[in-house]
This record gives structure tokens, sequence and C-alpha cells, in this order.
């Protein structure tokens, strides 16, 4: 039997398809939208998915959205007598129905509610992380993420990507031009995107994850794109979280920090494209001072004083952005890589004038891993060739000196002394 391919759809975010027409305004019919007609349809009476949504053309997977003809199977009485706005009210924005210029996007409220809930990035994903070499970036992302017509923003996957794995019956929920409802419902949950106010889990997702953008900015996808290899950009450089993302719950899109790691350095941004110029990303007018969280130079609220000694696991977390603040850390390295890009040019806190002469013993022998992050192997041999500033005047601190701190940490004394040729010479007896 034929091993299934490994799903690597790429960096799915998923919200609506942009529909048919503007956005309109639905309090026009008010009554019908305490009406949901898939909820109805699908939980009330047992109504196939497929009966309504058909493919395009034959042995397609794209689905048309469905017309007076499928819904005079059932209908025809609503059709021939008196409409009412509940029944129009369900795809027509106006009522009386004006025709299909007036018809309301899927689902309502066009980028406003998901049309999936619980896609995970993290299993999608290609392991390998392979490159597409027409466009120099991950396979996954842009396989199922294309552009729009101008090239701002990515546009949402549709079945026809999502077919190019799932169309095999290994792979479920199986897509294919006869799917059944059962199907359809290991994606689509249509009781949550007609009514997700019903439901507290979706409440808590931001707006701006379910629309794909963010309101009054200007941003575009192109413009970036340019400058991939100037700037070492890819897409998992500003979309960090999808790698781990399991769901609309965490997913999110990229934040402030993100932005901030190019357009507030010396690395040849323009001027005009600086987060010091407002006018370059917000549409609207902005006046004031720039916020605290479009600086690298202020320091983060986790950053306190004991952020400085554990700080060592969130650097190593998969999507870390030391590299916004910090720029001797490169945005490409591995988590290890970055660590010790930081550590090799800044002297941690805890190396004060103290450290040299009392402590470091100590932490070098419960921990010599740490140490060699920066320093090389000789680097204690260089040092302890000498004398230490604590064992002079030596012929004191020989006689009788030497007992207190071996009485504190004879540990330490081992780092660079031996029993049998040290302590034994007095010690013996």
């Amino acid at each position: 039997m034929r091993t299934p391919p490994r799903i690597a759809l790429g960096c799915l975010l998923v919200a609506a398809p942009s529909g048919q027409g503007a956005d309109t305004d639905l309090r026009r019919v008010p009554e019908a939208r305490q009406f949901f007609v898939h909820d109805f349809h699908a939980n009330r009476l047992g109504v196939e998915c497929s009966v309504c949504h058909v493919p395009m053309e034959q042995g397609s997977v794209e689905l048309a959205r469905p017309g007076h003809d499928h819904c005079m199977l059932c209908h025809e009485r609503d059709y021939l007598m008196e409409p009412t706005p509940v029944f129009c009210g369900q795809c027509h924005s106006d009522f009386p129905a004006l025709g299909s210029d007036a018809l309301l996007p899927f689902p309502l409220y066009r980028r406003s509610r998901p049309i999936l809930f619980g896609f995970s990035h993290e299993q999608h994903l290609d392991p390998e992380r392979r490159i597409d070499g027409k466009t120099g970036f991950r396979a996954d992302c842009t396989y199922c993420h294309h552009f729009d017509e101008d090239g701002v923003f990515a546009k949402f996957p549709m079945h026809e990507q999502c077919a190019a794995c799932h169309a095999d019956p290994g792979i479920p929920p199986h897509l294919a031009s006869g799917s059944r409802s059962g199907d359809c419902r290991g994606c689509h949950v249509p009781e949550r995107i007609e009514n997700p106010a019903a439901f507290a889990d979706l409440q808590a997702i931001p707006q701006h994850v379910i629309a794909g953008v963010y309101d009054n900015l200007r941003f575009s996808h192109v413009a970036h794109f340019r400058v991939r290899d100037e700037y070492d950009l890819d897409c998992v450089r500003c979309h960090s979280a999808v790698e781990e993302s399991t769901g609309l719950a965490d997913l999110s899109l990229p934040d402030m920090l993100d932005c901030v790691g190019c357009h507030d350095t010396d690395r040849g941004v323009p001027e005009s494209l600086r987060i010091s110029s407002c006018s370059g990303c917000h549409l609207e007018e902005r006046n004031g001072p720039v916020p605290a969280s479009h600086s690298r130079n202020v320091k983060p609220p986790s950053h306190n004083e004991s952020f400085r000694v554990e700080h060592s696991e969130p650097a190593r977390a998969i999507g870390a952005k030391c590299y916004a603040c910090h720029l001797n850390v490169s945005p490409s390295a591995s988590a290890a890589d970055q660590c010790a890009s930081c550590h090799q040019a800044m002297r941690p806190t805890s190396h004060t004038a103290r450290w040299r002469d009392t402590v470091h013993g100590k932490f070098a022998a419960m921990d010599r891993t740490s140490c060699a992050i920066c320093h090389v192997a000789d680097m204690c041999i260089r040092c302890h060739n000498q004398i230490p500033r604590s064992h002079q005047p030596l012929p004191q601190f020989m006689g009788h000196g030497h007992a207190a701190l071996a009485r504190l940490e004879q540990r330490a004394c081992f780092t660079c002394h031996q029993f049998e040729d040290s302590c034994a010479k007095c010690h013996l007896g």
C-alpha cells in the first residue's frame, strides 16, 4: 500500500473568504439574523452538506454557493407564495431581494467570522523547512498562501490547496467532490460559523486573527519580500507563532516587537519607514510621542531582576525575539547560537569584581558547561597559572590564611589543587 504523503500545507491563517459584493448593513433584515440556517438544516433536519453544496464543475473540490435551484428542492412553496424577510434574508441584504448584487458574503460580516476553528499549523508544517526555489521562501507557506492581485496580503487557502493532501483517502478528513457531512465536519462547524457568540472559547479570539489583517494599518508583503535577502526575512521571521499553533486561540499575527527589530534600527531602513514616522504604517493621522511598544530602547516589563538570571528558557524558545533589541543576536541563528552570540559580546551581570576573586570557582565546579559558552578550554589554565590575588601574600596564605576559605568551600580549592599534590604535604597526619 502506498504510504500517504507528509502533509505540508503551510501557514494557513483561517478566516472567511471575501464573498461577493461589499459589506452590507444587515440590520435591514434583523429578524433573519435570529435564524441559523446551517444549524437548522444540519442538526434539526439532518440534511447532508452535499445536497446544497455541489462542485463548481464535475469532479472539482471547489464548491459553489447554493442557488435558487438548490433551495427549490424543498422550498418551492416559499418561492411561489409571498417571500418573507426571514427566508430571503439568509442570502440577501435587502428585502425584497433586488438580485445577486445584494448577496451577503458568507460567513456574515466579511472577514469577521472564521471558516475553520481548530486548524493546527503545527501538524501541517514541513519539519524539514524546505524552501521553494521560485520564491525563496518556505514551500509549506507559499503552497497554501498566494498573494492577492496587488500583492499586499496573502490570501487564505481554499479546497484546491487542501485537496493536494486530503484527497488521499488515507489522510482524514477526506476531501473530494463526493464528500459527505462527516468529511465536511472534519474541518467545518456550521453552528460556530453562524453564531460564534454562543461559544465562550471563540469570544477570546482577537478580531485581527480571524480577519488576517489589522485595522487602519498600511502593509505590503511584496514590499518586504523584495528586500528579503538584505534583511534576512522569511515567513516565520514575523509569523513565528504559527510553528506551534494548534488553533485560532493560540495563533497571532506579528506584533510591534517584530516590526521594531528592523524599523527602529540603523539597518538602512528609509526614514519614511522608520517607527518614528507614523504615516509609514498608519492610515489615519497620528500625533504625539512614539509609544513605548514602538521602541527597542524601552526595557520590556518581563525584564526584571529575576529575568536576568532565569532568561535562558524563554531565550531558547521557538519564536524568541531577542534580536529585536540585542543587535548582536542574529535573527536566523538557532536557539543555542542566539545565546552564544549574545553572551560572547555581553558580560553577564554576575561577573562583578568579586566574581573573579571568590565566586567563579564554585560556579565553575557546579556547571562548567555554562562557562564553556563563552570561555575556551585553556581559559582556566591561562589564568590559574598565576597566583590568585586571594592567595597573596603567599607565605601567609600557605601558613594559615587558606584554612578559612578551604573550610568554606573545599571544592573550589580542587579546581586547581589535588589533595595528593598540595594538601598531603602538610595535612597527611
